[in-house]
């Protein structure tokens, strides 16, 4: 049995979360593995240790974190427990539990109990998000072969990439925002060339549909964003996009991706 459920926004019960492998046991699960994460501005700290975790949770109470446990039942069937605070796609909060592998509703029922979670009403439950992306980038060998070496990365994660590179009879800008409107994140590609008013209008297009937008800016490039000057950006050395790509997959785990 695989149960996702939504949670209502409150406090967990950090103090008890030391205990968790105990409460699994006398359901019949033995713990493997444990990791818990917590954002506590500007880092993003990971414990092996629950205690560790629970006392430094108690101490600055993080709004977003991630429980990860991996165990396995009496027969040796793997058992995994998720409990995540985010903002998704839509830049609302939530809060999951993610149970894979209990033969029972009861055992997530358990686990609920034991964190303090309430389920949310089902009309609030969010949806996942299509992993569907447009890569905004400029059209010489180096622009392309960044947007390539990107588009890469995230077909290997399972998303669709769309660019405008691809021929269409229409204009330019009307292409570039109908292609846009379509995919669930932007990313925006700042390389050396001249100006880049063209690449910050297509970004501020996403901005103004409301979609997840990632600026990867190599060092080199000196870059005026506009009314975009509050939007953080992803640096990369010269000749190397792939340094930006450990950013990325934090940025979109962020947002709403991967979290099963």
């Amino acid at each position: 049995m695989d149960v996702f459920r939504v949670c209502k926004i409150n406090e967990i019960n950090w103090g008890a979360l030391p205990e968790i492998k105990s409460r699994l046991e006398r359901e019949g699960i033995s713990v493997d593995s444990c990791s818990v994460s917590l954002k506590i501005f500007p880092d993003t700290i990971t414990y092996s240790s629950l205690e560790d975790a629970a006392n430094e949770a108690k101490n600055n109470n993080p709004k977003h974190y991630d429980i990860s446990i991996q165990g396995r039942t009496s027969i040796g069937r793997r058992i995994s427990c998720r409990v995540s605070r985010l903002r998704n796609i839509h830049d609302q909060e939530c809060l999951y539990l993610h149970v894979n592998g209990v033969d029972e509703i009861n055992t997530v029922n358990s686990i609920m109990e034991f964190f303090g979670l309430e389920p949310d009403e089902y009309s609030c439950f969010p949806e996942k998000p299509p992993k569907t992306a447009f890569i905004a980038h400029r059209f010489d060998n180096y622009g392309i072969e960044c947007a390539d070496k990107l588009a890469r990365l995230l077909g290997l994660i399972g998303f669709e990439v769309i660019t405008g590179r691809a021929y269409s009879p229409q204009s330019v800008a009307l292409k570039v925002k109908e292609r846009i409107e379509k995919q669930s994140v932007v990313f925006a590609i700042v390389t050396p060339g001249g100006d880049n008013t063209w690449l910050i209008q297509e970004s501020i297009l996403s901005e103004v549909k409301g979609k997840p937008l990632i600026i990867l800016k190599e060092t080199s490039v000196a870059y005026k964003p506009g009314i975009l000057a509050d939007h953080k950006y992803i640096p990369f050395d010269p000749s190397n996009i792939e340094s930006s790509f450990i950013p990325i997959l934090e940025g979109l785990r962020e947002i709403g991706y991967f979290y099963d």
